[in-house]
């Protein structure tokens, strides 16, 4: 969609001032979702949903669920890319960067975890719980970085994506949630 095109509909979707459910799609939800919290990256989120299958035909809600759900997809990448030797550690560290490589695998299952547990939520319709486990993924991807600070490593770039791809979707997450 062009920048013009999706700044005018930003604009006449923030005007409203809500999203109803019968005019909800994936573009003009996002756009919401980023007239309410400037921390939503809008290309990313059209991209991310418009890459899921389903998302195109889900209203407000499904949405708020599917950006969940989206989550615990990336996470189970990150887990299992760092689980199965899919990213090595920085050269040089050893045993210490397998052990943070690990510990990353560890901190993407805990991320996996919440964002399923936020799409629950979701499902039965408990939104304040479902923000707070979003809101919980920052942290719990910041574990894996931890592991590299430690040992005076830099995140290897595709865990460092995960981490940042998982915050984005979190925060898209709860965006949208607060437009339901």
């Amino acid at each position: 969609m062009a920048v013009t095109t999706m700044a005018a509909l930003l604009a006449i979707v923030s005007t409203s001032g809500f999203l109803p459910a019968a005019e909800a799609s994936i573009e003009s939800t996002c756009a919401a979702a980023a007239a309410r919290d400037r921390g939503v990256d809008l290309p990313f989120c059209v991209a991310q949903f418009t890459a899921y299958h389903g998302a195109a035909e889900a209203d407000v809600w499904g949405l708020a669920k599917t950006a969940a759900l989206i989550g615990v997809n990336l996470a189970d990448d990150a887990k299992f890319d760092a689980a199965n030797g899919k990213v090595a550690p920085p050269p040089s560290t050893g045993a210490k960067g397998k052990a943070a490589v690990d510990a990353c695998a560890r901190a993407y299952d805990a991320v996996g975890m919440a964002f399923a547990e936020a799409a629950d939520a979701v499902t039965a319709r408990r939104y304040k719980p479902a923000k707070d486990k979003l809101a919980g993924v920052a942290a719990l991807a910041r574990r894996c970085d931890a592991g590299f600070v430690a040992i005076r490593a830099r995140t290897p770039p595709a865990l460092a994506k995960y981490g940042n791809d998982c915050q984005k979707m979190a925060v898209i997450g709860i965006a949208i949630t607060n437009l339901i």
